[in-house]
């Protein structure tokens, strides 16, 4: 059993491909980096799609993920560790955890419904909110 263990150890490490490189936190902090809620859409795009899109759960096809606020506003602190950070023109709250160094921009809707626009790493307390924005391309 113990030869086991590194032989599968070291082939798991060969089938990783090379491009899989870990970053640092210290890497992301410098470089911050995000993604549209929808594989391939603009964030712009998306947050103006999300201002019509019913809930999730109610949701026909694929969508970001729209919720009540209060589930959204639980479920960013309590499950990474994010606090509003700033809010922008046109409903856009950005959402930061030094801890986990995450970031997520949300769309809050007039009809108490938040909708999840990017999201990214490399959030940190001395970051202008301006620059995760900018990234999101929304330009707060």
């Amino acid at each position: 059993m113990t030869r086991i263990a590194p032989t599968a150890l070291l082939a798991l490490a060969l089938a990783l491909p090379a491009s899989a490189a870990i970053t640092s936190r210290e890497d992301n902090l410098a470089a911050p980096r995000g993604w549209s809620a929808m594989a391939g859409m603009d964030p712009h795009a998306v947050a103006e799609m999300a201002r019509s899109l019913p809930l999730s759960d109610q949701a026909a096809g694929d969508q970001p993920w729209c919720d009540h606020r209060a589930e959204v506003e639980r479920t960013l602190t309590h499950d990474f560790g994010e606090e509003k950070i700033a809010t922008a023109a046109q409903g856009m709250v950005l959402w930061g955890s030094e801890l986990m160094g995450t970031w997520t921009m949300v769309l809050d809707r007039a009809d108490a419904t938040s909708c999840v626009i990017a999201s990214g790493i490399g959030y940190s307390d001395g970051t202008s909110p301006q620059e995760f924005f900018t990234k999101a391309g929304l330009n707060g």
